[in-house]
């Protein structure tokens, strides 16, 4: 058994289009719009409870061994207590030493049995549309075969070895194959038989595959059908009906034609019938074409508004039901999304009849990535991937995953490019994959981002259709495409503006490059929903099962929590793709402010300038001293915080007072913030003015040269937990920051701080910030205006605590409210996976402003 050393794949049919087979006399039904397979007398589903075990080895395995436990079809298996969950980005899970995986490989024994009533004349087949990595096949006791791709339909005939009455299947699924080198993909790295299985029932001789194409002729569509199958069939459509002799092709015009768009999904009703048999198609007209550097569908230009999904449930993980990808395809619609890279596996067939029927432009993607390559020697090295794609050991793999990416999704009318894969480089060992995807459709082009990392020798071949990039910078776009006389392909961002936590502030500036161009085609977000494993206790993420290497948070990177809830960079997304471009300042009321007290008094600490006592009546209002408030984290942060921690130390910046002037009841310092070793990091002047029953806070800062960016400078204090209630007037509802406010209103808001701190983030981090701030009102406690406008937040938790602590679950409640009032703060940006965040997104090296408190 060293099939899994070889890209073999034994006994299986050969690759072809998804159908289901249906009789003539069958009551077909719908689910969620597509048609429901199981109403089809000819399937027969083999989901459900199956025997398992697990074994240590594939030499343990015995297909007549007892199995005690049991395990839901589809699953997977680590989702069960079996073996362990663990979270990769780029990283190989073993060592990288290919075509050879670890004798230490874990497999899993799986078992069922299922009744036939064979009648003769008929054939039998299993199908398995998804095992993680590869398995061997015996249907009652006996070997009948082998295969992999983890995302790819598998197809066994087993008539000869089914019974009539009852049958056995057994199947042992290994954790590690040959192509666990080309399935590097990020993502939880999950094992098991994760999608469907079924049997079909068919005629000796049937329908075995067909290939459908449709042109555009004036106000007409043109309907092509290629009959691949060695019997004749008869055809209909729209009225119409032709019979196609065996592997032949026949036409119908469909007068006046109704076209298919992601705006538009207009569908026909084929079907296709020989033999007692009929497979039912919903079909689209549309043609695609490239004129002159611009995508177009139907004659027109095309901005495509995408993200790349995933497939991922955080209860089940790489199992994902058809009520799981109806809501998605329903969020996105909502989002204005028009598009989907399916990243970087085709999705299950069933996915891209919904896309068919709800309207989604999908770029379809080959199983196929080799990240681990780049890292192997301990580093990151982009031109190590070139090794692995020169190497002719892997052509076949490539080659077979191409072949299965094409012939199962060629019919879907959605589908509108096909993509060669994911960060692979590209060289020789693709030469087959990429020839046959060109030779076999010729009506969609190929994308493939990975020419930009592969020699230069291949950036211009004639094998992909459009240059791609991930995550460049707005200038990198202009100078390199856009100002390029050599550049005649349509660009796309496969990849950007990644979505990791508060993030996304950049994506109004993409789009108004990308709709200022015919020549850019569109962008995809990375990603559509954060992966993270729902607990009792919360979502956990790489690092929290126990395993040696891991990528921690990284895999909470998406628009949406992992229970599929809104975060703000998804509202931000939806208002940008739906067309909004700006989200101005603009007049708004502010509340009157209505005196309860008569005085108030306050107390400041010399040594460190803080307010530490703030007494309205003699009632003590302040809970946590009121700061200086230098630090935040994010996500986007990431590759900054060493710099800002261990280099500078800002986390320990300590305030140093070189003069302290106080006058009735007033207070005036000057002074620092430094760390030990260090210069300052930033010069303050902090004023406390009193006033009756108004506190004027005047905060005046300079920053230190040595220190290129600073996350924020502002005050922060605490109040008591009973005064949660607030208002401002600024951008709003949702959180808002200078690089990211098109979703938002400018306005008057109230809220609580429960609610405003969004608790959708795996990972705390800074969050309920609003921009562009002129009020803000806490409960009946105070008021706050200011000379210039400010950025402000009320939460349940501290600057500290959100910096600090891994899980939101972790979040200890406090008895106070945190309130942060920042002269300026930093854009969130998307540098967790881009570019730096721009220049006048940076907070500026100097500010001043004038805060004025009535209680």
């Amino acid at each position: 058994m060293n099939e899994f050393l070889k890209f073999d794949r034994i006994g299986t049919t050969p690759h072809r289009s998804y159908y289901i087979p249906f009789s003539p006399n069958d009551e077909i039904q719908k689910s969620h719009g597509i048609i429901d397979r199981t109403s089809s007398s000819r399937f027969m589903s083999l989901d459900g409870q199956w025997q398992i075990k697990q074994l240590d080895h594939v030499e343990d395995f015995s297909v007549d061994e007892e199995l005690a436990e049991t395990i839901p079809v589809p699953s997977c298996v680590q989702m069960h207590g079996y073996d362990r969950i663990q979270y990769l980005n780029h990283r190989y899970p073993i060592p990288v030493m290919p075509p050879h995986v670890p004798y230490d490989n874990p497999c899993w024994h799986y078992r069922r049995t299922f009744d036939l009533s064979k009648r003769e004349g008929e054939r039998y087949y299993i199908n398995f549309e998804g095992v993680d990595s590869a398995f061997y096949l015996y249907i009652n006791g006996k070997f009948k075969g082998y295969s992999q791709i983890s995302h790819a339909t598998s197809e066994f005939d087993i008539t000869e070895l089914s019974l009539d009455g009852e049958n056995t299947v057994d199947v042992l699924v290994l954790k590690w194959c040959i192509s666990t080198y080309l399935e590097c993909q990020d993502k939880f790295r999950f094992s098991g038989i994760f999608r469907s299985v079924y049997m079909l029932t068919r005629p000796n001789e049937h329908i075995t595959d067909y290939k459908i194409e449709t042109k555009i002729c004036k106000n007409d569509g043109i309907f092509t059908f290629f009959n691949e199958s060695p019997i004749d069939v008869t055809v209909s459509l729209n009225g119409r009906c032709i019979t196609v002799p065996a592997s032949e092709k026949g036409d119908i015009t469909v007068s006046n034609v109704h076209l298919w768009t992601a705006d538009a999904p207009e569908l026909y009703e084929l079907r296709i019938t020989a033999n007692n048999e009929m497979i039912i198609e919903s079909i689209g007209f549309r043609e695609i074409s490239i004129d002159e550097k611009v995508f177009k569908i139907n004659g027109a230009p095309v901005k495509l508004k995408g993200v790349n999904r995933h497939d991922f449930n955080c209860n089940t993980g790489a199992t994902v039901s058809l009520e799981d990808m109806a809501k998605d395809i329903h969020l996105m619609k909502e989002l204005c999304v028009n598009a989907i890279r399916t990243s970087h596996y085709p999705n299950a067939p069933e996915f891209y009849l919904l896309c068919d029927a709800y309207g989604i432009y999908v770029m379809d993607e080959a199983d196929l990535e080799m990240h681990g390559a780049c890292s192997r020697d301990g580093g990151y090295d982009p031109c190590l991937w070139s090794e692995y794609a020169e190497d002719m050991i892997f052509s076949p793999g490539i080659t077979d995953r191409c072949k299965a990416l094409v012939e199962r999704d060629k019919n879907r009318t959605c589908v509108i490019i096909w993509s060669l894969g994911n960060e692979s480089s590209f060289g020789e060992a693709f030469f087959d994959g990429a020839r046959f995807i060109k030779r076999r459709d010729k009506t969609r082009p190929v994308h493939y981002e990975g020419l930009q990392r592969a020699d230069k020798k291949y950036y211009f071949t004639e094998l992909v259709d459009m240059v791609s990039m991930m995550y460049p910078s707005i200038d990198t776009i202009r100078e390199q495409v856009l100002q390029n006389p050599k550049e005649t392909r349509p660009f796309v961002l496969c990849e950007y503006t990644h979505a990791m936590g508060n993030s996304c502030g950049d994506i109004s500036e993409y789009w108004d490059l990308i709709y200022s161009s015919e020549q850019i085609m569109g962008a995809f977000v990375w990603e559509w929903a954060d992966h993270a494993i729902k607990t009792d206790k919360g979502f956990l993420y790489g690092g929290d099962f126990g395993e040696t290497e891991h990528d921690g948070n990284f895999c909470a990177d998406g628009l949406l929590t992992p229970d599929r809830q809104l975060k703000s960079a998804a509202l931000e997304m939806k208002a940008v793709y739906g067309g909004k471009t700006n989200s101005a300042m603009c007049h708004a009321d502010i509340p009157k402010a209505i005196s309860h007290s008569s005085s108030i008094e306050i107390e400041a600490d010399e040594h460190t300038g803080e307010l530490t006592s703030i007494k309205a009546d003699g009632n003590e209002l302040l809970h946590i001293p009121m700061h200086l408030n230098i630090t935040r984290f994010i996500d986007n942060d990431r590759y900054l915080v060493p710099i800002w921690i261990d280099r500078y130390h800002l986390d320990a910046c300590k305030p140093h007072i070189f003069s302290c002037e106080k006058n009735n009841g007033s207070y005036n310092f000057k002074g620092c913030l430094a760390a030990n070793c260090l210069m300052p990091a930033a010069e303050f002047e902090l004023i406390y003015e009193v006033s009756g029953n108004t506190l004027t806070v005047t905060v005046e800062y300079k920053l230190a040269d040595y220190i290129n960016c600073f996350p924020r400078f502002g005050i922060e204090f605490g109040i008591d937990k009973k005064h949660d209630r607030f208002s401002y007037v600024g951008f709003g509802p949702t959180e808002s920051y200078s690089d990211k406010h098109i979703a938002c209103t400018y306005g008057y808001f109230e809220g609580t701080s429960d609610m405003n701190y969004d608790h959708g983030y795996v990972r705390p981090q800074e969050s309920g910030s609003h921009y562009g701030c002129v009020y803000l009102g806490v409960d009946d406690l105070f008021c706050m205006t200011a000379e210039h406008s400010f950025s402000c937040s009320v939460n349940p938790y501290t600057t500290k605590q959100l910096s600090e602590t891994p899980h939101s679950f972790e979040l200890e409640e406090n008895d106070f409210v945190n309130v942060c009032i920042d002269l300026a703060m930093r854009g969130v940006g998307s540098a967790s996976c881009g570019p730096d965040l721009s220049e006048k997104y940076e907070i500026p090296k100097t500010g001043k402003n004038v805060f004025r408190f009535t209680f």
